[in-house]
């Protein structure tokens, strides 16, 4: 893609660099017409209208095919930086203190597409973060030690089966963005995709059981797959980060001297399983859940808790259940189970059995003031749809939103007298 980046002559940007005047029969004839023209949409008179009518004055052709228009820059007082007021910050300090990939993902961070940006130093720190992260990622993975003969286990199986899939769902909504100019959106896209996908969940799946004075050992099918997953991420990454993602690329593995990733082809889209992302998004919410239960009653991660579940279907990706919410069993049940927690998970009923070090009298206290206020709350609902004034006047929508209310009180009423007979 040819792109017109910056600002030149008013009577057409390529024309002049490349003396389309005098030699008409040159480079000209490659560099025009260009893409796109990026520009801010404040001389969209002075200079981008001058610049077409030129194109078809002196070429006979429109000089680009898209206009993309970037916001303002403004600082924190909503003032448009310029020299003149010396609100700019000083471009090399700001590299200096975060980086110039920080830097880079700062402005990016605050510009969403046609808005005026926001800049704060703070958005070139989590920029700094954010490359932070990729750099240990990589450490981490590459702190492993690969055994050649050791069989891919049920957990990391499912989890490269995943990530291959989530990768190409995601993609696809990078490419999209790409293709509608939403370079902001592809971003975030990417960021979410590494840090959340990858490294919060990928990593945490497949990471190998730590042995004291050792590198944690991994199957080497897991591990290829791995690696691969990191280079198609570093490939997203490049077109904002281009410094790290391309000192990673040569170091990850070894490569000849112009194998860059700035010439590498982009991820090809393949056909993804719906299905399968779906039934693992329960199996992340149930793994969110029992994180929070712990969290909640103050039960340590360390602790291994067992898991029963009501439900006619039965939970997938359970050994990645196991081993990311320190589950030691799961057992399908019929009725509730006795001094235990309840869950509901995406129309799943679950029940996590009572430790025995747990303080069930404070559990209880705790519950039972939960219970009054759900109680309350459903009863100030209940006050207003008896209210025949109310239920006239008010809007359909209105009625809907307070039915809902309604039910849900009464479903929280529901799971809380469960959990306070199971104590």
């Amino acid at each position: 893609m040819r792109m017109c980046l910056t600002h030149g002559h008013r009577h057409g940007y390529t024309i002049s660099v490349f003396d389309g005047y005098a030699k008409p029969d040159g480079e000209i004839k490659y560099y025009y017409p260009t893409n796109d023209l990026i520009t801010a949409p404040e001389i969209l008179f002075f200079w981008v209208a001058r610049m077409i009518i030129a194109g078809y004055e002196y070429k006979n052709e429109k000089p680009f095919q898209n206009v993309y228009l970037t916001g303002i820059v403004r600082d924190k007082l909503g003032r448009k930086m310029s020299k003149s007021l010396g609100n700019s910050p000083e471009p090399l300090e700001l590299i200096e203190k975060f980086g110039a990939d920080g830097v880079r993902m700062g402005m990016l961070l605050c510009s969403p597409a046609g808005n005026d940006l926001p800049f704060d130093e703070s958005y070139c720190e989590q920029g700094r973060n954010f490359s932070n992260k990729i750099w240990n990622a990589f450490r981490l993975i590459k702190g492993w030690r690969v055994d050649e003969n050791s069989k891919q286990s049920e957990e990391c199986k499912t989890a490269t089966e995943w990530f291959a899939n989530r990768f190409n769902e995601q993609l696809e909504l990078i490419n999209d963005s790409y293709n509608k100019y939403r370079i902001s959106e592809a971003l975030m896209i990417t960021y979410k995709l590494f840090w959340d996908d990858y490294c919060a969940w990928y990593l945490e799946m497949i990471k190998p059981a730590y042995t004291e004075g050792l590198p944690p050992v991994i199957d080497k099918t897991t591990y290829d797959a791995t690696i691969g997953f990191f280079e198609s991420l570093l490939k997203t990454l490049h077109p904002f980060m281009p410094f790290i993602t391309e000192e990673l690329w040569h170091q990850i593995r070894e490569r000849e001297e112009k194998d860059c990733i700035i010439t590498a082809t982009w991820p090809g889209l393949i056909s993804y399983d719906k299905t399968m992302l779906s039934s693992f998004e329960q199996s992340r919410n149930v793994i969110t859940s029992i994180r929070s239960l712990r969290q909640e009653k103050n039960i340590s991660p360390k602790i291994a808790l067992e898991l029963k579940v009501k439900a006619t279907a039965t939970l997938s990706a359970q050994s990645i259940i196991h081993k990311l919410a320190n589950i030691i069993s799961t057992e399908q049940v019929t009725t509730s189970a006795e001094k235990s927690f309840s869950l509901r998970v995406d129309g799943y009923e679950l029940f996590v059995p009572i430790p025995g070090n747990l303080d069930t009298s404070a559990e209880k206290e705790r519950l039972q003031k939960e219970l009054d206020y759900n109680k309350g709350f459903l009863e100030s609902v209940m006050k207003k749809l008896s209210n025949q004034n109310f239920v006239s006047k008010a809007k359909p929508e209105v009625i809907a939103s307070e039915e809902k209310k309604k039910a849900d009180a009464q479903q929280k009423i529901k799971a809380i007298e469960e959990q306070l007979l199971s104590l």
